[in-house]
């Protein structure tokens, strides 16, 4: 009866022992499924492709849909770039129904706090126990960038072309992308966008301004015109926004000066050639002539100061500034 009894006992722990071991290998399984093989690890992996500016392996991974945009942001520095401000990345599991699971990441983007969601499902199992997931098909992001005037432009450190002043561009979530631009004349602070969701549409729109070289360029050949104009001895100088109505006589020559010049306000957006264009400006001349009475033949010197308006077009190119005076 004793040795039953044992038998029994020892039977008892060996099934104490295999449940045990059962139990513990699930719960082995069901922590390498969430923390080796869980919707989390992808997730996971899809920051680390944007941190290493990978958008081969980043593209892959999110099952991701391009639009039909410039492709520029989506791999190497540019790409690098957008994704260097995230930090304190934490990533969890909002819901999990067998069949999708959303994940969530919290993270700080250039000092500000925001949050994504990712939405996958399960692809196929590894060894019958772990799952493998997958991303539902992701519409990436898109930012559109316009300068007014401008063919080109700098997004994240890569120089792009922008044709007709304005491109769309494809680009990973999340993210921040900011666009400048600086040359010889033209200028602009830089502005910056963040995505953080997919599909989202983000606009960059640059304001152009013209550098000290621009403005002193503008007013040497404003300068050089109107001083050609008062060299002109003559009423009525040729071509110039000046002149003087006189029915008398003129005796001898008649002499212009510049008294003050004008200073027009340099603008883009609303010109035809590049989309420069100058306001109109005023600025006055003096001129000096002596008058001859014909019934008298006294001589009268006159002096007047003739107040003028000058309208310009404006062409800005990439090393060349010209500017046309209108009548």
């Amino acid at each position: 009866m004793e040795s039953n009894v044992r038998v029994l006992k020892a039977i008892g722990a060996w099934l104490f022992l295999v449940l045990l071991g059962v139990a513990a290998a699930a719960v082995t399984i069901a922590l390498v499924n969430k923390y080796m093989y869980g919707p989390e690890t992808d997730v996971k992996a899809y920051f680390e492709d944007l941190r290493d500016g990978d958008g081969g392996e980043a593209l892959g991974l999110l099952n991701a849909r391009v639009p039909d945009s410039n492709a520029a942001m989506l791999d190497g520095d540019p790409l690098e770039t957008a994704a260097a401000g995230i930090e304190d990345l934490e990533v969890s599991t909002v819901s999990d129904d067998g069949e999708q699971a959303v994940v969530r990441a919290d993270y700080t983007l250039d000092g500000q706090e925001h949050s994504s969601e990712f939405r996958l499902h399960p692809a196929d199992t590894q060894w019958g126990f772990f799952t493998v997931w997958a991303f539902d098909e992701t519409p990436l992001p898109t930012v559109e960038v316009r300068l007014p005037g401008a063919t080109s432009v700098d997004i994240n450190g890569m120089s792009v072309a922008l044709p007709e002043s304005s491109r769309q561009f494809s680009a990973f979530f999340p993210g921040t992308y900011t666009a400048s631009y600086t040359s010889e004349f033209v200028e602009t602070e830089p502005v910056s966008t963040v995505v953080t969701s997919p599909g989202q549409r983000a606009e960059i729109l640059l304001e152009a301004r013209p550098t000290q070289k621009l403005e002193d360029e503008v007013d040497r050949q404003l300068r050089e015109h109107l001083d050609g104009c008062a060299e002109q001895d003559t009423l009525y100088p040729a071509g110039c926004p000046f002149s003087f109505e006189f029915d008398g006589r003129v005796d001898g020559e008649v002499g212009w000066s510049i008294e003050s010049y004008p200073d027009p306000e340099i603008t883009v957006g609303d010109g035809a050639d590049g989309g420069w264009s100058l306001s109109p400006a005023r600025g006055t001349a003096k001129i000096s002539f002596d008058s001859l009475d014909l019934f008298t033949g006294d001589v009268e010197r006159i002096e007047r100061t003739v107040p003028f308006e000058v309208f310009a077009d404006l062409r800005v190119d990439d090393s060349t500034v010209t500017v046309t005076p209108r009548r």
